[in-house]
């Protein structure tokens, strides 16, 4: 089983994701409102790569949520595939 810090960042790249999903914002869209190269941002959001806390702002700024909201969703997801 992945570690807790695995499975914690791929909940945190699924509930952004879904967020950049339900915005209907393509990604380069997405990667130009958070100042970053798209290939970087597709790794955060496909989960191969670890989402540094500046990087999770900016994309969360960009896509006008609150972190500590998608943080929160994140801790729920993988408390729920615990059980």
């Amino acid at each position: 089983m992945a570690s807790y810090a695995a499975r914690f960042n791929a909940a945190v790249a699924a509930e952004l994701r879904g967020e950049r999903g339900a915005q209907q914002i393509t990604v380069e869209a997405l990667a130009e409102k958070a100042g970053m190269v798209k290939g970087t941002l597709l790794r955060y959001l496909n989960g191969k790569r670890d989402i540094p806390v500046p990087a999770l702002a900016e994309i969360c700024q960009a896509l006008g949520v609150d972190p500590g909201d998608v943080l929160d969703k994140a801790s729920a997801r993988v408390a729920a595939q615990q059980v």
